[in-house]
């Protein structure tokens, strides 16, 4: 009876990993670029967007009316009473104050470019995280062939041992050859480790990025041409929206100038009198703010936003250096990465040939199987650095592609 509810649930377990199998074998590359752009990073930016986008409007509205409740004109000796001195009355009114409204102005279309400039760093976000799924993918891609290569390596390496076991059987003093097989397999055994440990960070890389290690193929990567303007990249194009929002300073110091008004309103109430009539009256007021101490608060504010300004200019002008810097470097980098793998490309084609010949001689008896193992050996070295340069070319691609505008962005090769 416990059998056949064990091998009832091994069922039912199967079936329910067989239903769910379609689903994960389903999913796409694009899915997961779905998954990107539900990011923690990029919610955290549009809400910043949202927060700015809010406060635009926010330094655009009044501030609140003031109701004022009170009595006027209500004598501090001598009989008080409403009904014995016409002079005091009870009093309702209000006053609202109005902002310079060119000062509000301005500090609303700053906070305008401030979220303009959340949207543009969430979009640059987004294809930077692009790229380090790609980066991590093709880690991973790379890892296992040269996992795959390590392990022919080491079979190679028994092999070794086994033919120089029999050359020492035979009466031939190869000892030294044993040695140096240990050595080499000991390094090979080392790289496995190590290539273990690089998987088990790009897989937490990848869950990282899309919550699970995606089983899909990378696509083939297109790189974008650049023209050269830096303002096409998305870190200089950050920085100028740094300078205009500097310059909205500027525009709210000087508008700082103009003056602030406010008007109020009351009405007043008064009881007649000992038989006199006492009319009630009506209120209003109207106020201006003179700039008279501009000296000591508007100028130094003026001055203070104007070093802001040419603060932020001077921080884009930097930016825009070490970006044409790095982009230049780049490239540069990219055209060795593809330089590398065109050499590496010809002497794997080399060691094949080569391979191809000592196989024919240690056939006809002409030469030992070591020379065949050793070149084999080599022929999977050589397979090894291509994978990483291959890697390399991907992933120094997609940095490329992604400080590139994306409208700004044209085919130029295919990579992959």
């Amino acid at each position: 009876m416990f059998r056949s509810l064990i091998r009832s649930g091994c069922a039912f377990c199967a079936v329910l990993l067989l239903g769910l199998a379609p689903a994960i074998a389903e999913r796409s590359f694009e899915d997961y670029l779905d998954r990107l752009s539900e990011h923690p990073q990029i919610a955290e930016i549009l809400e910043k967007s949202v927060m700015h986008s809010e406060a635009a409007g926010a330094e655009m509205g009044l501030p609140d009316p003031m109701l004022m409740l009170g009595l006027e004109n209500l004598p501090v000796s001598g009989n008080s009473g409403f009904n014995r001195d016409m002079m005091t009355s009870k009093m309702i009114g209000f006053s609202q104050a109005v902002p310079n409204y060119r000062l509000r102005r301005a500090k609303s279309d700053k906070q305008t470019v401030l979220s303009a400039q959340q949207h543009l760093a969430a979009d640059y976000v987004e294809h930077r995280l692009y790229a380090m799924l790609t980066s991590a993918l093709a880690q991973r891609q790379r890892i296992k062939t040269q996992q795959n290569i390590a392990r022919q390596q080491l079979g190679h390496y028994r092999e070794l041992e086994n033919y120089f076991k029999g050359q020492l059987e035979s009466g031939r003093r190869v000892y030294w050859r044993f040695s140096q097989v240990d050595v080499e397999r000991s390094a090979v055994e080392q790289r496995l480790n190590d290539l273990e440990a690089e998987q088990d960070a790009i897989e937490a890389e990848l869950v990282r990025l899309v919550g699970e290690v995606p089983q899909v193929e990378l696509p083939e990567l297109s790189l974008h041409m650049w023209n050269g303007m830096p303002d096409r990249l998305y870190p200089v194009r950050l920085a100028e929206h740094n300078v205009a929002a500097a310059a909205r300073d500027v525009e709210a110091a000087k508008a700082a100038y103009g003056p602030n008004y406010s008007f109020s309103a009351a009405y007043m109430q008064r009881d007649r009198v000992q038989g006199m009539r006492a009319d009630d009256m009506f209120s209003l007021r109207a106020g201006v703010s003179i700039p008279f101490w501009s000296g000591s608060s508007q100028e130094p504010r003026k001055r203070a936003a104007e070093a802001g300004e040419r603060s932020a200019a001077a921080a884009r002008d930097d930016t825009v250096r070490r970006w044409v810097q790095q982009m230049t470097a780049l490239q540069s980098r990219r055209k060795a990465a593809e330089a590398n793998i065109k050499t590496l490309a010809q002497r794997r084609t080399a060691l094949r040939g080569l391979i191809a010949a000592t196989q024919r001689d240690y056939e006809s008896g002409q030469s030992g199987l070591d020379t065949v193992l050793d070149a084999r050996i080599n022929l999977a070295a050589i397979a090894a650095q291509l994978a990483e340069q291959e890697a390399r070319l991907l992933i120094l691609t997609a940095e490329y592609n992604s400080h590139i505008l994306k409208e700004e962005r044209q085919e130029e090769e295919t990579v992959r």
